[in-house]
């Protein structure tokens, strides 16, 4: 029984970190040659925008405040441990730029949603009900490469994830830092 237990907490503990994962998908320009990237720099239009639509009094620039620096240092550092420079001074091989958006995003299932589409397993027929209504709020942090001379972008890294508001700011700046860093990684070098 104990045994039963254990196995059950660890497979529940193993679902709640796969839930907190966000799901990542990267493009990129087959034709562009990464490896000549060497020196960065931000967009000059600007690092990068907030955007934030919950209600209809939502802010934008409070959560600008806070996170654009976590945003900014995370791709700062992490371009530096990919061997990528600022530029400084010279002209520079790409540009940087950020978008956040939150927004609220829902989750439902459908009594019946998950049975086969036959009626051999003895299943009466039923009319679909929801029977399940998570709305959260829903982030989303874009990463745009550009080429500087064409203001082309080359590579997008877009992650989702559901924004927990019961983490503490800076649990929330830890899992942003890690998270650029995992966008960053698919960040082609040769």
């Amino acid at each position: 029984m104990r045994r039963a237990m254990a196995v059950f907490l660890l497979i529940a503990a193993a679902a709640s970190v796969v839930a907190a994962r966000a799901k990542i998908e990267v493009q990129k320009d087959e034709k562009f040659d990464f490896a000549t990237l060497k020196a960065w720099t931000w967009n000059p239009s600007g690092p990068g925008n907030v955007r934030v639509w919950l209600t209809a009094e939502s802010k934008s620039e409070p959560v600008k405040r806070t996170y654009e620096p976590v945003i900014m240092k995370a791709v700062e550092d992490e371009l530096g441990r990919r061997g990528l420079t600022p530029a400084s001074g010279g002209p520079a091989d790409f540009t940087v730029t950020y978008y956040v958006l939150i927004t609220a995003s829902t989750n439902s299932q459908e009594m019946g949603q998950f049975l086969p589409a036959v009626t051999q397993f003895g299943v009466p027929a039923f009319a679909p009900a929801t029977t399940s209504l998570k709305i959260f709020p829903q982030g989303t942090l874009v990463l745009d490469v550009g080429s500087p001379d064409k203001d082309h972008v080359v590579w997008r890294a877009v992650a989702q994830a559901e924004v927990d508001l019961d983490k503490t700011e800076a649990q929330r700046s830890a899992r942003l830092q890690s998270l650029v860093r995992d966008m960053l990684a698919k960040l082609p070098r040769k």
